[in-house]
């Protein structure tokens, strides 16, 4: 939430990003109230000078704006301008400094190799013997220079003093090491999971989760409390992902209609996938899913989960493990014809948040930094590949042929394999491939995959 009678700067997306990013503004100081939501209006000038409307949303004293491609076209700074009009009357008006990012050149397949230690040994000496007090006296200089011209930025005083922060942040960053403000283990037995795979959804049919139920319909209207009213997408995959994002609470007012107490969701929350996952032990099938996580720790009361819809559905269990089926092994010597099985979901798009699961959602970057294996059912040589997406459709491997050893044959006994935290950016998905040496194709492993979460502040300097 960006708070109008503070904010300076807003970030609103890298070169070409396209409706990715939802900025909420705190527009309750502008309305008070004498003026309702329907007056506000927002005119965005981007960085080559170009000035236009654009489209918002307005609920509950919150201003939505998305961001699109038109408005990410250019790189540089630019400027938000929200406006109170109504009748005769025309001001109250907020300007928000907008910056707009360069994006890299698509078509990298692989990414490069992690440094050689010797060579990350000679940056971190030079990093070491840099004097912080010189560099912070630069700093001051820089910044004293663009205080005696305010202008040369159009900028405030407090501004200035906010872009002189900013780079003592980004100094501090450099020489002091960036480290995570949270490691996190998935899956965990704090709270249950469950899901629900969908093979078709009709007009009248519903989802009930908890308190709140899912109406699936043709036409939007007016849903009664505890109801949530989702309209049916051109496909199923579309459905599906309409209602993820409204237990969320995520606002679409032309395809989500919310009744009272179900925005977001009060006791949990989920994700779609369409790659195959665990619930503890239980695999389920790639499919049309969401993963569905409850909020609190440590609770057991009843959590129900039910469908008209045609679905299959694994309940709310508490688990200390997820399931990996090596269906990839085939019948060989020696499994000289098995290969790496099919992917499979670690942590779903967009599931990665500062704070739990409970509101606000904030997507950060992490790492996996640790697998543990909690139980192997043979002998085995494996072999761990691991990929990122952020659409289920194209993925990147970041980590190829991590072994992971052969099971001792006792169980339950745990061995665990570090790996060399390749950073996953805010937003998405984690997926792992295993393959091994053996010729079981109903063969598995039980892992638990450990993470380190990075600063939302500081997610554009890592």
């Amino acid at each position: 939430m960006i708070d109008l009678t503070k904010a300076a700067t807003v970030f609103i997306g890298r070169q070409g990003e396209n409706h990715f990013r939802n900025l909420e503004f705190d527009v309750s100081s502008l309305l008070g109230d004498e003026y309702p939501g329907e007056t506000l209006t927002a005119i965005y000038k981007r960085p080559d000078g170009v000035a236009y409307p654009v489209v918002t949303s307005y609920a509950d004293g919150v201003l939505t704006w998305s961001p699109g491609s038109t408005e990410t076209e250019v790189v540089g700074v630019g400027q938000l301008e929200i406006r109170v009009t109504h009748e005769d009357v025309v001001g109250k008006s907020v300007r928000v400094l907008t910056i707009v990012e360069e994006a890299l050149a698509d078509g990298i397949v692989e990414p490069p190799e992690p440094p050689a230690q010797e060579w990350l040994n000679q940056v971190l000496t030079a990093l070491a013997a840099i004097d912080v007090n010189d560099t912070y006296a630069l700093l001051n200089l820089t910044y004293n220079l663009l205080n005696d011209d305010y202008t040369l930025l159009g900028t405030t005083h407090d501004q200035m003093e906010s872009m002189r922060d900013m780079l003592y942040t980004r100094t501090g960053i450099i020489l002091n090491h960036l480290h995570p403000v949270e490691t996190a283990s998935a899956p965990d037995m704090a709270s249950r999971r469950a899901s629900i795979t969908f093979t078709g959804i009709s007009a009248g049919s519903n989802m009930v989760m908890d308190s709140v139920t899912y109406l699936f319909v043709a036409a939007l209207g007016s849903p009664a409390a505890n109801t949530v009213q989702v309209l049916i997408q051109s496909n199923l995959s579309d459905t599906v992902k309409k209602i993820a994002e409204a237990i969320r609470g995520v606002q679409d007012a032309g395809n989500i209609a919310y009744g009272s107490g179900t925005n977001p969701h009060p006791t949990c929350t989920g994700y779609w996938t369409k790659q195959r996952f665990s619930i503890g032990d239980i695999s389920v099938a790639p499919g049309e899913s969401l993963f569905l996580l409850e909020k609190a720790e440590d609770v057991n009361t009843a959590l129900t989960l039910t469908s008209t819809a045609a679905s299959t559905i694994n309940v709310f269990i508490r688990m200390p493990h997820l399931r990996y089926v090596l269906s990839g092994n085939t019948l060989g010597s020696g499994g000289t014809s098995s290969i790496r099985g099919p992917m499979h979901t670690i942590l779903p798009i967009g599931s990665i948040v500062i704070g739990g699961q409970d509101d606000p959602l904030i997507p950060v970057p992490y790492d996996c930094h640790l697998v543990t294996i909690c139980r192997q059912s043979d002998t085995t040589e494996k072999e761990l590949d691991f990929y990122i997406s952020n659409d289920e459709q194209t993925f990147t491997r970041i980590s190829r042929s991590t072994p992971l050893g052969a099971d001792s044959s006792t169980e339950a006994q745990h061995a665990q394999i570090a790996m060399r935290q390749s950073r996953v950016p805010a937003g998405y998905g984690l997926y792992a491939r295993i393959g091994s040496n053996g010729t079981s194709a109903t063969a598995y492993c039980d892992l638990k995959f450990t993470y380190h979460l990075y600063p939302a502040a500081l997610a554009a300097y890592i």
